[in-house]
């Protein structure tokens, strides 16, 4: 299964990683695909993603890209990772008084 993850250079993809290589024989996963326009972060978290994958012994292959066309192209599942307006939305969803 070729999954695809739109924001994957966030800091909270790891945790989603982990996720993933612990429930490999629910989510057969072959192929995860990291997009996001943070080319630094993006290759750090995917960095990250390939020790996660291998310290749990998951044979998926990672792989990094800043091109959503290219990135989505053949998946089976693609997950929308990413928050609209970034960390200065966050601080107003998370300091919002109702």
């Amino acid at each position: 299964m070729k999954l695809a993850v739109v924001g994957g250079g966030s800091t909270y993809t790891p945790e989603l990683i982990d996720g993933f290589a612990r429930l490999r024989d629910t989510l057969p996963v072959t192929e995860l695909v990291l997009i996001d326009p943070a080319a630094e972060r993006l290759e750090l978290i995917g960095a990250l993603a390939r020790r996660i994958f291998a310290r749990q012994d998951h044979p998926a292959r990672v792989t990094t890209t800043a091109d959503l066309d290219a990135g989505v192209d053949g998946a089976d599942a693609v997950l929308l990772h990413l928050r609209v307006g970034g960390a200065a939305a966050r601080l107003q969803d998370d300091t919002c008084v109702f």
